[in-house]
Order: structure tokens, then sequence, then C-alpha cells
């Protein structure tokens, strides 16, 4: 008997689910959805969309949904449908007893902008991201000759690369591209920086934070009118 008993627990505890489950099923068959009730994180960070605008989606799509039974609302297709919006990356759907469906919004996050060809953001998985009228994103804006691909394939590993690191987070505000070479615009001092081809960028970035921190911080921002870094194991200054 003791040896049966725990899997007469287990086929109880089993039945007890199925009934339980049985009767929320049938109680939100009979539950009007009574609102929506949306979430949409990082905004102090990025604004691209607001709860009503993701109202708005939704009521584009399927209309008032309001005393509509919450169980014939498809919770999948809301998400599928506000998944397509260009600036969200991914919509939770869910629906609580009290009838209110909740909707949990994650936002694209750019980290470079692209002032050609139009213009467009390349986001944190290294995708086009069109640009917004309602919101402009304060990252690094690259200018010049740049093609998708290379905004993508070449700049964009760069600029998450200057953005893991605080000291060049903080300093570079522009990038001019020139036939696949880089000019970097600090955001202190009246300088450009001849960076170069991106290849042996890693060396490059660290005889730059050397110069910056022991040379010329100490001679003045204003005392110099061009960093090249494209010389082999050496910089060449400019002076104004």
């Amino acid at each position: 008997m003791r040896k049966i008993r725990p899997y007469i627990l287990v086929v109880t505890l089993f039945v007890y689910l199925i009934i339980v489950l049985t009767f929320v099923s049938a109680r939100l068959g009979e539950v009007p959805c009574k609102g929506l009730q949306v979430a949409v994180k990082d905004t102090a960070t990025n604004s691209f969309i607001d709860d009503m605008e993701v109202l708005k989606i939704v009521k584009r799509g399927y209309g008032d949904i309001v005393n509509t039974p919450v169980m014939h609302i498809d919770k999948d297709s809301v998400e599928r449908l506000l998944a397509r919006n260009s600036v969200i990356k991914s919509a939770q759907v869910y629906y609580s007893l009290d009838g209110y469906f909740h909707v949990e919004i994650t936002q694209r996050k750019p980290v470079l902008r692209i002032l050609s060809g139009g213009g467009y953001y390349v986001d944190e998985d290294g995708k086009i991201m069109p640009l917004s009228r309602k919101y402009t994103s304060r990252v690094v804006v690259a200018t010049g000759d740049i093609s998708q691909k290379f905004a993508c394939d070449k700049l964009y590993p760069f600029v998450r690369s200057l953005k893991k690191d605080e000291f060049w987070d903080a300093l570079i505000e522009q990038i001019v591209v020139r036939n696949e070479e880089l000019i970097l615009i600090p955001k202190v001092g009246n300088f450009k920086i001849i960076f170069g081809k991106l290849e042996g960028q890693e060396e490059k970035m660290e005889k730059l934070r050397l110069f910056l921190k022991e040379g010329i911080s100490r001679k003045g921002w204003n005392k110099y009118k061009e960093v090249n870094l494209k010389f082999h194991k050496q910089i060449v200054c400019v002076k104004k």
C-alpha cells in the first residue's frame, strides 16, 4: 500500500489540476474584456512608442475589444501584430481573471544613427531601424559615404565596442566615413581624429587612449587640430 500511495497522490493532483483548469477556462470564457493595460519598458532611455500608440495599433487591427469575451481574443495574434511595428522588439500579451489584457512592450534600442541614404538607425542587434518623427535617440552619429552593409557589418561592431567602454562612450560623438576610412569627432576639444581603416582598431584605440590621457590632457585639448592614427606605432599631430 505504501508503494502505491505516491502514485495515487500524483493521479489525484493531476485530476485536480484538470478540474481547476477546466473551471478557470470556463470562467474566462464568460469574462468580458474590460480593457488593455500597457507597460512600455525603458522609456527613460528611449521613447519611440507609448501606451496610447500601442492601444491605437491594437484598435486598428482588432477594433474595440472591450466587452469581447477574453477567450475569443487571440493573444498570440495580438503579439504578432505589435511585433510588426518597426520600433517594437518584442511584445508579451496575457490576460487576468479580472478581465484585463496586459501588454508588455520592449522597444528596439539604437546604438548608431546613420545620416546617409535617407537616414536610419542600427539597433543593438545590428539590424536596420527607421528613424522616428516622434523621437530622436542620442547615439553616435555617422555621416559620409556609408552603405547599409558597411554600417551593419563594420561600423556597428566598432560602435558597440566604443559603447562598452565608459571612456570612449563619453568621448566619441560623431564618425565621418570616407572610402571606408573613419574620422572620429570627440565631444570635447576642437580637433578631429584620423582613424583610417578599421583593421587593427584595438591597437589604435589603446594608442589613442594613452595619448589622450597622458599627452593631450596635459598640453590642452585645443592645442591640436588633427590627431592621425594611420601611421604604424606612432601618432602624428597637426598643431593649430
